[in-house]
């Protein structure tokens, strides 16, 4: 009996990856692969280019040398390539002076998804700060609602800018949960971090 695959096997990957910004070189040849299933770490001190990095993975900086490639077809000639893909930067894109209950409302519009905030809330612990303004939460708080993010439909690509800063013991390991379980539906996270991490992801590079 045939085996039905229903996923593509998606590779992503950069050859002889270089930017500047100005004068200065912010990436210098970074190359790596990473294919469905998997999770790459990229470190590296401040300022070293990480989130350069996943600027360029995500279309915002498109003046580079080298090549990024999905699936051997450069995410500058993609035209499907920006719906894969879903960003979480440091910044924590929530509306400081609305409710949580508002700004995930406004999210769901965005997405053009309905979640269960409540049950997800729940999961955080966060569910009884459910309507104050995000502006009275701590930073640890407020990661963990941005992270909220990755609950909205199938993505193929996670590109999470130090995801893991401001987030308790709880919150780390619930959110390494969560990336191990996109990985084993077949999906790709990159991280940056400057920090170790409880557990070894799949690859690493530092840049």
């Amino acid at each position: 009996q045939a085996i039905n695959i229903k996923f593509i096997m998606n590779e992503l990957k950069t050859e002889n990856l270089s930017c500047k910004r100005g004068e200065n070189v912010v990436l210098n040849n970074v190359n790596f692969s990473i294919k469905s299933g998997e999770t790459l770490v990229v470190k590296g001190r401040n300022g070293s280019g990480k989130t350069t990095l996943l600027r360029i993975l995500s279309n915002f900086i498109t003046s580079y040398d080298g090549k990024v490639l999905l699936n051997d077809i450069s995410i500058l000639e993609d035209n499907l390539y920006n719906s894969k893909f879903n960003l979480i930067g440091q910044k924590n894109s929530l509306k400081e002076n609305l409710s949580i209950k508002k700004n995930l409302e406004l999210w769901d519009i965005l997405f053009k998804e309905s979640l269960d905030h409540e049950k997800l809330l729940e999961h955080n612990n966060l569910y009884h700060l459910i309507n104050r303004d995000v502006g009275s939460l701590s930073d640890g708080q407020k990661k963990c609602i941005s992270l909220h993010r990755l609950n909205y439909k199938k993505y193929d690509l996670w590109f999470l800018d130090e995801p893991f800063v401001y987030l308790d013991e709880v919150n780390t390991h619930l959110l390494i949960e969560k990336i191990n379980q996109f990985n084993e539906n077949m999906g790709i996270v990159i991280l940056t971090s400057n920090i170790n991490l409880p557990i070894n992801f799949h690859k690493e590079i530092n840049i």
